[in-house]
């Protein structure tokens, strides 16, 4: 992913959910407070880009250097997902948690390095591959079979469909998905 693509940049600005492990003046207006501090323990969410940053730097606090922020995990990596996710990979709507899932799945294992939540993303990706493979083949078969719909218009006995609008009907059945 690049500076300018538009899928990074949507990814980085996913909200996450923030922890100050410090007080430091002058933040408060990331509580709607301008001009004040933010105090330890306050919990706020911020963009993935931000949070990141202050969860790799930090301040020293009796004599140990500690992050600003401490990252909590959003809902939608959530144990109830999680476990949704192994119940069944293909049912889940992962469209309808964030629009950028994988993209954001990729930058969190990247952050923790979590090889659990890596294999489960993995399994995820592979099973909704293989529904969107096996129901494109279907598809096609139905297009190309003599057991056509007969909402279909028909240009010859052993043509396909003729235009794009006479395909479409089939194609995005593939929503649920």
């Amino acid at each position: 992913m690049g500076y300018y693509d538009i899928d990074d940049v949507l990814t980085d600005s996913a909200e996450i959910p923030c922890t100050f492990n410090h007080t430091i003046p002058g933040l408060g207006f990331l509580q709607g407070n301008p001009g004040k501090s933010i105090n330890k323990n306050t919990r706020v969410t911020l963009p993935l880009w931000m949070s990141r940053m202050l969860a790799m730097v930090g301040g020293e606090e009796d004599g140990e250097d500690i992050p600003f922020v401490e990252l909590n995990t959003p809902t939608v990596f959530s144990q109830k997902v999680i476990n949704a996710i192994r119940a069944s990979p293909t049912s889940l709507d992962i469209h309808s948690l964030y629009g950028h899932y994988y993209d954001m799945a990729i930058k969190w294992i990247g952050l923790f390095e979590d090889e659990k939540f890596a294999e489960i993303c993995s399994e995820l990706l592979l099973q909704r591959s293989i529904e969107i493979n096996a129901h494109a083949n279907s598809v096609m078969l139905n297009i190309h079979s003599n057991h056509r719909p007969s909402n279909l218009k028909y240009s010859g006995s052993n043509k396909g469909p003729t235009t794009i609008q006479q395909v479409t009907p089939f194609l995005f059945d593939i929503r649920r998905i």
